[in-house]
Formats: C-alpha cells, sequence, structure tokens
C-alpha cells in the first residue's frame, strides 16, 4: 500500500523531500545509531548480539545433553559432573583441563535394560555425589546403570587419579531423577578421616529414604522420620550436619495431605548405641515456615534450594543465617518466594523447643510434656552416644519431630512472585558486599525455570535500631539477566579473586560464567548510577563513571553511592522523587522495571513486604533502574550523537529529495506514462468495467454479469399490517416500510 501511495504523488516533485524525509527518520527510529568507540559486548544475555563478549560458556559434550548438575571449586578449577563424564575446567578461560570418564559396565546395561528401563536415556551413570574431601582427594558417586557406586580420587601432579571403588548404597541415588544431598564432615576424635553424610533414596523405586553416614542412617520404612522427603541440601554447623528437604507431613495426615519444608540435624560425634545398631541417637527435625502473615497465612511450603550459612550484620545485629527457595505446589497458585532464617532461631527450637508426639497411631499429634522427656535432652551431643540410657535413644527414634516453627528473619519473605510463567529454582548470596557508606548488604542471585537469574538485595537490612525500616524488607530486583532461555537453572556459585569476580550459572547443557555486575553498561550518569541501588556499583566523581572498582572502598569521598535511599544530593539529576511523578531514574517508582517482581506499597504492614502482585517485563534482557545501556552496548547512544544524527539526516533527506523530484518532474513533462500508475489512462475500474472485460470463469467459474440499473442498498420490509411492500428496484411510490441499511 504504500508503495502505491508514493507512486499516485510521483508527478508532484515539491512531495519528494516530504517523503524521502518520512522514510529516512522512520528508518532511524527502527535502528539505534551506536556512539562513536561504544563496545559491542553482549552484556549480561546469554544470546544474541555480536562482538566481543564477556560471557565464558563450557557446553561439554556437542552431541547430547551433560546433565550438569553438580559443581565444585577446587583452587582455580571447576569440577563439574555430568553423564558418564567428570569435567576439569580452568574457572579464568572455561577451557577443558582434563576429563575423567566413568562409564557403567555393558553387565549393569544389560541388567538395567533387564528391568524395564530405557538403555539409552536412563541406564548410564549419572554423577549424583561430587565432594571434595578434607586431604584433597575426590569422592563421587554415580547411578551407575540403578547401581550405585562411588569411587575414591586422590590428586597428584598430573590431576585426579582414581583409587578404589565401592558399593553406593545409601549414598547415592539409583535413577537420575532422585533427589539427594551429601557432604564430608570431620567425625569423632578417635578416627580421624572425614565422613560422608548423605541423604538419598535407597531403592531403585524411590520409595525408601535415609539420612545416614554408614553404618549409623534413619530407619528407611518409618514414616516419623522421613516420609517421601525430596533433598535439597547439607550444611556442617557447630557440632551437627544439617540437612534441608520437604516431605510429606505427618502430623498433618489426619487432615489430609501436606508438604512441609524441613531442616534435619544430627551430631557429629554421634557413635550409635549398642543397643539400637545403625540407629542414629540425635537425629531430630523441625518445619521451616515461610508465609505472609495473617489470619490464613499464605504458605510457600515446597523447599527447593538453599544458601550456604553466611555471617553477616542485620538490622543491627550480626547473625549466621541461611536463604531458602520456596514455592507453592504444582497443581496450585504459582508462586515463590525467598526467606531467610538465622541458624540461632533454628538451634534455638532444637535445644528449647517442645517435642511433638503420638500416644497411638491414629490418635492426634500433641506436644510431649516435659516431665517426659529423658535427661540428657534428646538432640544435644554427648561425649559418648554408646553411655547414653536406651530411654533417649527410644525418644529420639519415636519422636523425632519438634513442635512449631522457625519463623523467618524480618517476619516475611524477602521477595515474591506470582508469575505462572516461570518459578524459582536455585539462589546463591554473595555476602556482606560493603557500600562507600560502610553498610553490608547481601546480594541474592536467584535462577530460575526459565533461565533467567535475578539480582536482588533487601535494601532495609542494615537499618540501624529505631529507624521506620528496622527489621523490615525492602527487596530491590536490581537486575534480571537471561541466561538459558527456556532452559531451568539448576545450580549457582559465586567465584571471586583479587583478579576477577562471575558468577557461574548451570543448566542441564551448558555452564556459563558472567560478571557479578556491569555497571558502566548500566548507568550513564550519577543519579542513574545511584538509582540503580547495587552495591557493586558506585559513581565515580572524578572519572563520571559508574563502576564496581573496589577503590571505593577505601577512597569513599570520591565516590557516590547510596543502596538505602536510591538517590544522593551530589549528582547533578539526583533528587528524591515524589509518589507521583518520575524518579531521578525516569520511572514513577511503581513503574520501575526492577520492581517487576517485587511490585507492591513497601514498608507496609508485617515488615513491609510486597505482596503478591509480581509481574515480568517481557521481553527485557535486563530490567534495571535507570538504565540506558543495559540491554547491549551496540544499542546505546548519547543525546549529542542522537541529536547530531537527526539533523544530518533532516538536512540530507531535504537536499536528496530536492534533486530527486526535480529529475523525476522533467522526465514526466516529457513523458507522462512514466509517471503514471495506469498506462491506459484508466483512472479506475468499477464493476461495469469489469463485467465487459472478465469472462464468465474468472472467478472459478462463475461470471459476472452486466449491471444495467443502479443498485438500491435500501430493501424493503414487508410491515405488520401483511400488505405487500413494492420492491426497491421499482420507481413507483411505496408505502412507509421498516428498513435495513446494510
Amino acid at each position: 500500500m504504500f508503495y502505491h501511495w508514493c507512486q499516485l504523488f510521483l508527478h508532484h516533485h515539491l512531495y519528494y523531500g516530504l517523503i524521502l524525509l518520512l522514510c529516512l527518520l522512520l528508518g532511524l527510529s527502527s535502528s539505534p545509531v551506536s556512539a562513536a568507540g561504544s563496545s559491542s559486548s553482549t552484556g549480561y544475555g546469554g544470546g544474541g548480539g555480536g562482538g566481543e563478549s564477556i560471557i565464558q560458556r563450557f557446553s561439554g559434550n556437542l552431541s547430547h545433553s551433560d546433565d550438569f548438575r553438580l559443581i565444585v571449586r577446587d583452587g582455580d578449577y571447576l569440577i563439574i559432573g555430568s553423564k558418564n563424564l567428570i569435567y576439569n575446567i580452568s574457572l579464568s578461560t572455561f577451557e577443558p583441563v582434563k576429563k575423567i570418564e566413568w562409564y557403567p559396565t555393558e553387565k549393569d546395561l544389560d541388567s538395567c535394560v533387564l528391568k524395564g528401563i530405557n538403555r539409552e536415556k536412563r541406564c548410564q551413570n549419572y554423577i549424583r555425589v561430587l565432594v571434595l574431601k578434607s586431604d584433597g582427594g575426590l569422592f563421587v558417586c554415580g547411578t551407575h546403570a540403578y547401581r550405585p557406586k562411588c569411587r575414591d580420587y586422590v590428586q597428584t601432579v598430573n590431576g585426579y587419579e582414581y583409587r578404589n571403588e565401592t558399593p553406593g548404597d545409601a549414598l547415592c541415588p539409583f535413577g537420575p531423577d532422585q533427589n539427594n544431598t551429601a557432604i564430608f564432615a570431620e567425625p569423632v576424635k578417635d578416627k580421624p578421616e572425614s565422613k560422608l553424610y548423605a541423604a538419598t533414596p535407597t531403592d531403585r523405586a524411590g520409595s525408601s529414604y535415609s539420612i545416614s553416614r554408614l553404618p549409623l542412617q534413619t530407619r528407611t520404612s518409618d514414616v516419623q522420620q522421613l516420609n517421601e522427603p525430596n533433598f535439597v541440601n547439607s550444611q556442617v554447623y557447630g557440632q551437627h550436619v544439617y540437612f534441608f528437604f520437604r516431605e510429606n507431613s505427618v502430623e498433618f495426615s489426619n487432615c489430609g495431605k501436606a508438604i512441609y519444608p524441613r531442616v534435619a540435624r544430627v551430631c557429629i560425634n554421634d557413635q550409635g548405641h549398642p543397643s539400637f545398631k545403625s540407629l542414629w541417637t540425635s537425629y531430630h527435625k523441625v518445619r521451616l515456615d515461610c508465609s505472609i502473615p495473617g489470619k490464613l497465612p499464605f504458605q510457600f511450603n515446597e523447599l527447593q534450594s538453599t544458601s550456604d550459612i553466611i555471617r553477616g550484620s542485620y538490622s543491627g545485629r550480626d547473625a549466621d543465617i541461611f536463604y531458602g527457595v520456596f514455592t507453592t505446589p504444582d497443581n496450585a497458585l504459582s508462586a515463590s518466594a525467598i526467606c531467610a532464617y538465622t541458624m540461632g532461631s533454628v538451634q534455638d527450637i532444637f535445644d528449647n523447643g517442645r517435642f511433638l508426639g503420638q500416644e497411638r497411631f491414629n490418635s492426634i499429634w500433641a506436644e510431649v510434656p516435659e516431665s517426659q522427656v529423658p535427661s540428657p535432652r534428646p538432640g544435644q551431643c554427648v561425649p559418648d552416644s554408646r553411655a547414653t540410657s536406651d530411654a533417649r535413644v527410644i525418644f529420639t527414634r519415636d519422636k523425632p519431630l519438634m513442635a512449631g516453627s522457625v519463623r523467618p528473619l524480618f517476619g516475611v519473605p524477602i521477595i515474591m512472585q506470582t508469575n505462572p510463567k516461570f518459578r524459582f529454582t536455585k539462589i546463591t548470596v554473595d555476602s556482606q558486599v560493603e557500600t562507600v557508606s560502610g553498610s553490608r548488604f547481601d546480594v541474592l542471585f536467584i535462577g530460575t525455570t526459565d533461565g533467567h537469574v535475578l539480582k536482588v538485595i533487601n535494601s532495609a537490612s542494615n537499618a540501624p535500631n529505631g529507624h521506620e525500616n528496622y527489621n523490615k524488607t525492602l527487596p530491590v530486583v536490581i537486575t534480571e539477566i537471561p541466561v538459558f532461555p527456556g532452559r531451568p537453572v539448576v545450580n549457582l556459585m559465586i567465584h571471586r579473586t583479587l583478579f576477577e569476580s562471575k558468577l557461574i550459572v548451570v543448566s542441564d547443557g551448558e555452564v556459563q560464567g558472567i560478571p557479578l555486575s556491569k555497571c558502566e553498561k548500566r548507568a550513564n550518569s550519577c543519579g542513574k548510577c545511584v538509582a540503580l541501588q547495587d552495591p557493586y556499583c558506585a559513581w565515580d566523581i572524578s572519572r563520571s563513571l559508574c563502576t564496581s572498582s573496589r577503590v571505593r572502598i577505601w577512597n569513599r569521598d570520591n565516590f557516590v553511592q547510596n543502596v538505602e535511599e536510591a538517590w544522593d544530593n551530589r549528582c547533578p539529576d539526583g533528587r528524591p522523587p515524589g509518589p507521583n511523578e518520575a524518579g531521578i531514574d525516569g520511572y514513577r517508582n511503581s513503574d520501575r522495571p526492577g520492581d517487576r517482581l517485587s511490585s507492591g506499597e513497601r514498608g507496609g504492614g508485617n515488615g513491609g513486604s510486597p505482596p503478591l502482585t509480581a509481574e515480568r517485563a517481557s521481553g527485557s534482557d535486563e530490567n534495571s533502574a535507570g538504565a540506558n545501556c543495559e540491554i547491549a552496548a551496540s544499542q546505546c547512544f548519547s543525546s549529542d550523537t542522537l541529536a547530531f544524527g537527526i539533523v544530518t539526516s533532516v538536512v540530507s533527506s531535504l537536499v536528496i529529495g530536492f534533486i530527486f523530484g526535480y529529475i523525476f518532474s522533467s522526465r514526466c513533462k516529457k513523458d507522462p506514462g512514466v509517471c503514471s500508475p495506469y498506462a491506459d489512462g484508466r483512472a479506475y475500474l468499477d464493476h461495469r468495467t469489469l463485467s465487459r472485460h472478465l469472462p464468465n470463469d474468472s472467478y472459478g467459474g462463475i461470471g459476472v454479469p452486466s449491471i444495467n440499473k443502479p443498485i438500491n442498498l435500501v430493501l424493503n420490509v414487508p410491515p405488520k399490517n401483511g400488505k405487500n411492500a413494492n420492491s426497491s428496484a421499482d420507481n413507483k411510490p411505496f408505502q412507509k416500510v421498516k428498513k435495513i441499511y446494510l
């Protein structure tokens, strides 16, 4: 249509300049101008864009998916567990250094196939335990065609060398889809070698489970100890090993079925008891509560991941905490949340809380009276568990569940989302990142099911005692990074050295290393840099640059940063935004792209956590406050460059348009047929002309008859009195009728 429209006006040369000017301006708006010297880096994005890339990738076997899941850092190297292979790659270059092959034997493959299991997809050796030992060795376990096995590797000059192989029962799952966790810890003093503490399914069907340090383990057939659990992590803290998982709740079984998140613990020096062979004497568990408070709290019950235990300062108090990823059930409202817990609150329930139990198997669950609790208190570590009383071991075996639950730090989730298109999967934390003001913030990196990574902080975590935001949550989604579009993030790790820092992101078929921040690309002014609320980013006054340089820590006077308030009066373009006006980053407070995942009124009741109204801004590679150059450096330009480009385009369009208009108008005067879109002189084709020139079968055998009379598009409808009305084709007068206009 645009082409024919232009043709109709070709003989009017005065229109040429305007038409070409319009076309060039439309082309300019659709193709961003690149500033001179701008980088062509792809930024955070996992795909798209050319030029120099700062993304490091390792894909392993290109012929099929490696099923990456476990990663372990060993100095400057990263060990990756996959299907039949263990990779050792350099963390600086992401190039493979060595590869260990461990395939199942033909005998085990044949046995697996006889069980009715797919040979190529499931009857392989999926690495599901990958831990470093205290002596520098590597301990690996794999499913090994549904016959779990474990191997010891020792570190030599040439890398890891195989030492021996042992059965992996109660240490490793049988199938690739079964969840497990394992960690090494130093056991009793008279046995200095470290021992593996494992939580895993213990049969091929995944119907029995155990938490073990062989030969000690939970009873596989006792639903009070473990009831269809899904294990997500394990941590050593103090004298205990803690296991994090979700399971069917036995205390709720009288009212239906519910899944609860749990944390269980055992004493590192637990040696069992002579009267109860292979049974823990210190195993207990408690529920984790991640919910929105209210008369009917909204619960996030399915624990998916936890961070390591970290130490920091929160609302003026030092504490050891961990973060957890929680979701709702698959058949419920799709929602995810991040909650934080102090280890002090967890230990307090284990050490001082009440126990939960039943008098009989069909009785209601109730708190156990203190008079029935033996001494020393069950769950506490004793010098020698073999000398403890039988009553204490029996109590621990029959009543492992603690009453109550562990409430989250700040009382509410730190961040929540309800977008049905994705859920949270994994979390890792860069703890206590120091800002110019001396405040410290935990930077959370959260993986999602659709391959994104969210970078989040709680800007109120450092509020002093008495401040209005004390003990509240003010979440800030700094950015959202697309890494593996359409593929879930299965693991995360932060790698930091004196020379570099990066985030390791893992999917089932690829491992990427991305920078922790890109301050220079995401803000080009002081106000926008401060508005990012990124603990890594500060405005360098001397260089007029938004930077993550560590110089900001010991040269604070030369840098501007305010994570708590998102503005600073030292910035020419920085001022506190009003409630109904655009902020310093060009967005109203409620419309900032970085807040799409944590929308809602901040600082409200119950700690000010946002309600479940989170939405993701679709189609953006990176959502951040005030980031003009946040997607790709090749699409960024300054205001001066844009103004120069527009002025040049306007002048050039007018000159070129005038020249072309003059040439074509001169030619049209000499030969009118050149400029006319209809060479035979007909201005249009109507139905009468068409009927004379087309054969009867021009429209699939349906002829177009000649029409001699004009068509009256007013149809007459007989009136209610039943008399016949005149036809609209006749010229006779007709009576009053109802009319239908087509």
